[in-house]
Formats: structure tokens, sequence, C-alpha cells
């Protein structure tokens, strides 16, 4: 089965954009459906999550060096859009942080949903819509879709799109923070992006593979469970750790664990479709949530439904044939 031709850049671009905002929006309910008309809601998330999935897979593809580079930005954009434009790391008094308002909360810093949040936008956020892109379109690897003028203007893009979320949070929340939060967050973007450049496939290729990887269905199992025990640690956290450090411990080590786990996968013929298989676990987990949802928005029916049927599709048109993919090289 030959791969399916490679569309032109416009529409690769306007693809990756689109998939970056509705999948991380739509999966979490954090944009229900109806949000998506209103036409400033939705112009922001395409603006916030277009310009950062592009910025991080172009600059990972000049830097050469892989996947986990891929999940280090995309940490990193998840303190852009969390810390300098959300505030969520800060402010808490937002609706969305719930028991991390006060649970893990010290030096005017939000520290369980610190640490949580970026590993979500890594994965899901950024690393997943360049793994479903490039899955879709095998020859797309290891070619960039913005010139050097576009990525510059694509940074200048995402910095433009925080500062105005952060101005219209503060329009909106009396709270205020304080100077030195905002510059630990650049100071651990920048400490992200130099890992990404320096250290990231060194320290990848030193993780040993132990093992043999799991089937499919296993690894399906795995994206499935590393998602559903993220929120048990952080969100049930007071209840669960008892303490915000346990909490933290208890993230980590599950952080780790699934790193190894996927480091297993390695780099044979079948790698691709085991992380694949990761993949759709990951988004499977927020489709059985969406429908714990629907009860209070029935439209929230819909996520499930359209990106269930969308893992089905790239799944059955894959080529078996196709190179590897997401952490299976560095």
């Amino acid at each position: 089965m030959a791969s399916p031709a490679v569309p032109s850049n416009r529409r690769l671009v306007l693809s990756l954009v689109l998939l970056a905002a509705l999948l991380p929006e739509g999966i979490t309910g954090s944009t229900p459906p109806q949000g998506w008309l209103n036409p400033i809601q939705a112009l922001l998330n395409i603006w916030l999550y277009g310009s950062g999935v592009l910025v991080v897979r172009e600059v990972s593809l000049r830097w050469k060096k892989g996947w986990l580079c891929i999940l280090l930005l995309g940490a990193a954009y998840g303190i852009v859009e969390e810390g300098l434009g959300v505030t969520t790391f800060f402010n808490p008094t937002l609706p969305q942080l719930g028991t991390l308002g006060w649970y893990g909360r010290d030096f005017g810093v939000n520290w369980l949903w610190a640490v949580w949040l970026p590993e979500f936008h890594a994965l899901g956020s950024i690393a997943i819509p360049i793994f479903l892109i490039e899955w879709r379109w095998p020859d797309l690897k290891g070619r960039p879709l913005l010139s050097d003028r576009g990525v510059y203007l694509a940074v200048v893009l995402l910095g433009l799109c925080a500062f105005t979320i952060n101005a219209l949070v503060h329009a909106a929340s009396p709270y205020r923070e304080a100077g030195p939060e905002y510059v630990a967050a650049l100071v651990a973007i920048a400490l992200l992006a130099f890992a990404a450049a320096r250290g990231s496939v060194s320290w990848w290729r030193r993780v040993p593979i132990t093992g043999r990887p799991f089937s499919a269905r296993g690894y399906f199992v795995a994206g499935f469970a590393f998602i559903g025990a993220s929120f048990i640690v952080y969100a049930g956290g007071p209840a669960l750790g008892g303490l915000p450090i346990i909490s933290l411990g208890e993230g980590t080590l599950l952080l780790l664990l699934v790193l190894l786990v996927v480091r297993r996968i390695g780099e044979g013929p079948e790698s691709e479709r085991l992380q694949y298989s990761f993949v759709a676990g990951v988004i499977g987990f927020f489709c059985v949530f969406d429908f714990v949802l629907v009860p209070g928005n029935p439209l929230m029916v819909i996520p499930p439904v359209g990106f269930g049927y969308l893992v089905l599709r790239l799944w059955k048109a894959r080529p078996r044939h196709a190179a590897p993919g997401l952490l299976a090289r560095a």
C-alpha cells in the first residue's frame, strides 16, 4: 500500500493548526462544542495552539533532535500558555483549577498544576497532533512546513497571543501576580529549550531498553492508563496523596514509568503502530471522560464520536511499512 501523496504546505499547515486547537480543547471539554461558535474564543484557540505547534515542530526539525525534543519544547509551550497566558500557574481563583488552587500552592505558585499541565500540553497539544499529521502523510517526516521567516513569525504570534490572553484574564480577574513568578516561568522555558537543543538525544539514548515491547493492545491500555492515573494523582491529590509533596512524587514516578514503557518500543518495523496504539489510548481515555460530561452538556457527545472516528480511520488507512515516529528515534 503506497503512502498517500503529501498535499500542499498551505493545507498541511491548516490541518496541523486546526488539529492542535481542536484536539486538546475538544477532548478535555475546555472548549465545549458550543464554545467554538464564539468567534473570539475560537480565534484565540487557533491562534494560541496553532502558533505553538508550528513553532515546536519547525524548531525541532531545524535542531534535528527528534521526539524527545518535541516533548521538551511542548512542555515549554505549556508554560507559555498556562503560565504567561492564562496564568493558571499563579492565579488561585480560576475555576478550572478546582482543589489545585489551594492544594500544593506556595510562594504564589500552584505547583501541582504547574507540573501537570506542561506534561499534558507536551503530549496532547503538541506531540500527538504532530504525530497524527505525520502518520497520515508519512512522507512529511523531516520536511519543514515553514521558511525561517515563517518560524520567526510563528514565535512572534505565539508571544502576542500569550500577551493578549494575559490581558483578557486580568481584565476579568482581580488577582495580580508579582513579577518574580513571570521571571521563574521564563527561566523554566529557557531551561526546557536548552535541554531540548543540547541534551535530549544523548539522554534518551542512554535510557536502557529493558524487555520486549507490549502488543498494540497493551500500548493502548498504557496510554489510557497513563492519562487516567494522571487525573487521579493530580486532581485527586488531596484525597489520594494527603500532602502535595507526595502527590508530586507520585506524578513524577508515573511519568518516569510511562517513559520506560514507551522506550521499550525501540525502532523495529512495527514500532510506529505501537506508538499509534499508545496515542489512541490517550485519546480513548478522553473519549470516555467526555461521555461523563454529556449529562451536563449533550453536545459533549460530539468530541468523543468525532475523534474516536478519526483515530479508527487513520489506523485503517496507514501503510504498514511506515518509518518509526514518536519517541522511537531520538
